[in-house]
């Protein structure tokens, strides 16, 4: 074999450390279908179908948290000091975020209320609505897009939760410092149309200018 160092073998490649600058939540109707593609042949990004929503502003110092939690069952035998055999009985997957903007779709995930249901008063403006009295799970598409890069050629960070439900939240902290903003916990569920409950993507020019090196096989 031929003589080499440590800095070769480790195939030390700083253009492939990606760091989402920007970030954007997009909710939608559970069984609303996600693009087959999120850029062009060129890596322009391309618009989303109109019922993804955005949630808009998020707040900076959480962004967006994905958590992975797996359980296993590991099965032990006498005389042996690691387990013999170890099954993944759960994988479940959750995202994390704060929406800062007060629009109908924040307060529909933040209280439960059907707000499709609400209409201002015609003279004053005001908006009154109870939140739900009952237990009840709504499910939500959700396609989250992060942005390295600038957009003269940027890297694109594709997150697909075809099915997602809120399941934890925050509360909220009204002082004269922060906005009335409340963080969020949703977590993802296989869809059975789509198969999954998460899948992954990365596009845009600066990806496609990246992606012979990161091993990846291209069509």
């Amino acid at each position: 074999m031929p003589a080499t160092n440590l800095t070769a073998l480790k195939s030390a490649q700083r253009s492939l450390l990606l760091k989402p600058l920007d970030a954007a939540v997009f909710i939608a109707p559970w069984f609303t279908a996600a693009p087959a593609d999120f850029t062009d042949s060129t890596g322009a990004l391309q618009t989303l179908p109109a019922a993804y929503r955005p949630v808009g502003l998020i707040d900076k110092k959480t962004g967006v948290a994905f958590a992975r939690g797996i359980t296993a069952a590991p099965i032990e035998a006498y005389g042996e000091l690691q387990p013999v055999r170890n099954d993944i009985t759960s994988d479940i997957t959750t995202i994390e975020f704060q929406p800062q903007q007060t629009t109908a779709l924040t307060l529909e995930l933040t209280t439960g209320a059907n707000l499709a249901q609400v209409t201002a008063d015609a003279t004053s403006g005001e908006v009154f609505f109870p939140q739900p009295a009952s237990e009840q799970i709504t499910y939500y598409s959700a396609i989250i897009i992060g942005k390295d890069g600038n957009d003269a050629n940027p890297i694109y960070v594709f997150k697909v939760l075809p099915k997602v439900a809120v399941s934890k939240y925050g509360g909220e902290q009204w002082t004269p410092t922060e906005v009335l903003a409340e963080k969020l916990t949703m977590v993802a569920f296989k869809d059975d149309t789509a198969g999954y409950a998460i899948a992954h993507g990365f596009g845009g020019s600066g990806w496609k200018a990246l992606l012979a090196q990161t091993g990846i096989a291209s069509a």
